[in-house]
């Protein structure tokens, strides 16, 4: 990808995650978006559509950078003790645990999402994302099992609408540091139990 690119994307996360600490959903627009990231709105739209995509491109790029950083966890685990046996399940608690770490970090932000009038359909927008990383970390186990790719997809969407409603409860009931243990450990149970043979 082109290095102007990038670094657009990167101005227009940092300067949505700024405003999101700050304002509800509906109330950032694009002006204020671009303003922020210090681009032109012409620019915004040769990339997204309008904000909901941009939206969208945000909770993606998070999967992602969440994501890899609980695979870089875990290989950080293997090459500490490779007798250890870190696998998938330690890289899926390391995901959950960044997850909840970026939620607490960004406190005021996941509070202005919630609080949203388009929370419903910024919540599903999570979730669908969810699913994705969940469909592509248990594809090749759901195949060797001999499972179709429908089976995977509804148990994909089925542990993913957990987990969302899971954290959403938690945040709801004060989303305190001494319970994120027991959360994460309640949704790794609902992966294991779904989607591991």
């Amino acid at each position: 990808m082109d290095l102007r690119i990038q670094k657009t994307y990167r101005s227009l996360l940092a300067a949505f995650t700024r405003l999101l600490e700050t304002h509800r959903y509906e109330d950032v627009t694009v002006a204020m978006l671009c303003d922020e990231a210090m681009i032109r709105r012409t620019t915004f739209y040769k990339h997204f559509a309008d904000k909901a995509e941009f939206f969208s491109f945000f909770v993606d790029s998070l999967r992602i950078e969440i994501t890899n950083y609980g695979e870089q966890q875990t290989a950080a685990a293997r090459g500490e003790d490779a007798a250890s046996g870190a696998g998938d399940e330690e890289e899926g608690l390391a995901i959950l645990r960044a997850f909840v770490d970026f939620m607490l970090e960004h406190e005021k932000m996941v509070e202005n999402i919630f609080e949203s009038s388009m929370s419903g359909m910024l919540v599903l927008m999570m979730a669908d994302r969810i699913a994705e990383t969940l469909r592509e970390r248990y594809r090749d186990t759901f195949r060797a099992n001999g499972e179709d790719a429908v089976t995977l997809a509804a148990a994909s969407e089925f542990v993913a609408g957990g987990i969302v409603r899971l954290f959403e409860k938690w945040w709801v009931r004060g989303h305190s540091v001494e319970s994120k243990v027991e959360l994460i450990t309640v949704a790794e149970t609902m992966v294991a139990r779904v989607l591991r043979p």
